[in-house]
């Protein structure tokens, strides 16, 4: 058992995996506040059916939805400096790595999110949306303060299970050189041939974060609940 599994070592390298999250946590935050707002765009845009945008939305859903995300990463991270430089941009290729993986990790979270906003906004009752226009708002008044908390209210389950996906894929972002979690973990692993420990301690960090955003969405869900029911 000591020779297969070492539980002292296991706990020693817990601290040094751990330091590593804020990687994981700042990706996950980036791609979670730009993706909701690209997906609220083109929530809108796919709802009042802009003409040309609405079609663009569909074929971005639909590539980010279906296909795998290794290859959006590849694809961003190798294919657009070469795009740039074909363009005349020489510096890309300086540009560090996080930043194609933000690229990625926000647009995989707005074709996700685009779906389920879409979904609560005409979930709220139309009748709220005439009435904003009767007393004289404008659409952009309508949307941000009548339809768009409520629909957000109505989302916080779904938008807590992107934000979760969107945690565990972190685990990926190593592929293309971000020092992660996981890559830390292959590191130490390569030199002490303890890779179970190391695995483990990933596995049990990132069951908290998601055990942590699961609480954060219950809270969230239980009070908008109740400021609804107030109103």
């Amino acid at each position: 058992m000591g020779s297969y599994f070492d539980l002292g070592y296991l706990i020693k390298s817990f601290p040094v995996i751990l330091s590593y999250v804020h990687t994981s946590v700042l990706i996950t935050l980036v791609a979670a506040v730009i993706g909701i707002a690209i997906g609220s765009l083109v929530a809108l845009v796919r709802i009042n059916q802009i003409t040309v945008l609405d079609k663009l939305s569909a074929i971005y859903i639909s590539f980010f939805r279906g296909t795998p995300f290794l290859v959006q990463l590849f694809l961003t991270y190798f294919g657009l400096p070469e795009l740039m430089q074909k363009l005349g941009y020489q510096g890309i290729r300086d540009i560090p790595p996080l930043f194609y993986v933000f690229i990625v990790f926000s647009l995989h979270f707005g074709a996700y999110s685009a779906e389920v906003i879409r979904s609560a906004i005409l979930a709220v009752d139309k009748g709220q949306l005439e009435a904003a226009y009767s007393i004289g708002m404008g659409p952009v008044q309508a949307y941000t303060r009548i339809i768009l908390p409520q629909a957000f209210g109505m989302a916080i389950p779904a938008i807590c299970n992107i934000i979760i996906s969107t945690l565990k894929g972190t685990a990926l972002v190593f592929n293309v050189g971000v020092i992660d979690m996981m890559r830390k973990a292959d590191l130490l692993g390569a030199n002490s041939q303890r890779s179970l420990e190391l695995y483990i301690d990933v596995a049990i960090i990132y069951i908290l974060l998601v055990f942590i955003i699961g609480k954060i969405g219950t809270v969230l869900e239980k009070k908008t609940a109740h400021l609804a029911a107030n109103e």
